[in-house]
């Protein structure tokens, strides 16, 4: 056989090598798709909180200084002081101007608010400015109790010591009045009685000052732990010829068990002093009585709820 040219070998290769592929020869690998990388929520400044250093009062007299700060409440909970870095402006610049790190300097009588920006949003706080006057402050300002009865002192801290004050209640269960009879810093104290009530209750007394404004001392007092006892009425009154008595007794719940320990030489019982749930207790108060209140407690066995109170009262 006739050996080929060279031009000719080469021609003839080609021809099997494309052959070849398109007989299903090795393909090339499948390219794998690409996972973008997570990427991290944006942090953002939601709000501005704007406040006093050591939470002191807002109300200033000309010539005061009020450190305020500022936080910023980030979308992820993050608070961070930015007092620094906010832009403190005043509403009112004649009464009281702001300075870059969050000052307040009060000027004159009059109010405002004062606003500081950071990462576009806003927050402000309102502050007065009153030329120096009677003022009190009380300590403590409020003060819870359990339901037994109890008794606390409240102290008044005066401005001047010319102010003078009064105090009072605002709520019909804590009848209390007081007048120290003189001005400047004083005291007063009040007792408060069991509160046999299935709810809590709440009372102020506010100390009223001339030529200021008042303050108020809050109360809270909680409802008994376990069983409520009422008598209905809850006085009765004789005159020293004497006569009969009585009151009913209701418990909440209807099953708590009650007893009367009080006695009176004056007085005598005419139905039985223990029971369980609603009953009437019966008495007698003897001629020539001693002109006095005499209190008979309806009270529980554990003695760690309030008493209820009936008195029989002998006047002349």
């Amino acid at each position: 056989m006739a050996s080929l040219p060279p031009h000719r070998y080469r021609t003839l290769l080609v021809v099997v090598l494309l052959a070849l592929g398109s007989c299903g020869g090795n393909s090339p690998a499948p390219t794998q798709p690409t996972t973008p990388a997570p990427t991290t929520p944006t942090v953002t400044v939601t709000s501005i909180r704007v406040g006093t250093a050591g939470n002191a009062a807002t109300t200033l007299a000309p010539g005061d200084k009020l450190q305020l700060f500022a936080q910023a409440v980030q979308s992820d909970g993050v608070v961070s002081d930015v007092t620094n870095l906010a832009t403190w402006q005043a509403s009112n610049p004649v009464v009281a101007t702001v300075s870059p790190t969050g000052l307040v300097t009060a000027a004159q009588e009059g109010a405002l608010d004062v606003s500081a920006t950071y990462a576009n949003q806003s927050g402000s706080i309102h502050a007065d400015v009153q030329k120096p006057g009677c003022r009190v402050t009380l300590s403590p300002e409020s003060i819870v109790f359990g339901a037994l009865s109890s008794s606390a002192s409240v102290t008044v801290t005066t401005t001047l010591s010319n102010c003078r004050w009064k105090a009072r209640s605002d709520a019909p269960w804590l009848p209390f009045q007081f007048d120290p009879g003189r001005s400047g810093n004083g005291s007063f104290g009040y007792s408060i009685s069991g509160n046999n009530n299935v709810d809590p209750r709440d009372a102020n007394i506010i100390v009223t000052v001339e030529g200021g404004p008042s303050a108020i001392h809050a109360i809270h007092q909680e409802r008994p732990l376990g069983c409520v006892y009422k008598v209905s009425p809850e006085k009765l009154t004789f005159n020293p010829s004497g006569g009969s008595g009585s009151f009913n007794v209701t418990t909440i719940p209807g099953d708590c068990q009650w007893r009367i320990t009080d006695t009176f030489s004056d007085l005598r019982f005419t139905s039985a002093t223990t029971g369980t749930g609603a009953a009437t207790v019966s008495y007698t108060v003897l001629a020539n009585a001693f002109t006095f209140d005499h209190p008979l407690r309806v009270q529980g066995l554990s003695g760690l709820n309030p008493p209820a109170v009936h008195t029989a009262s002998v006047v002349r």
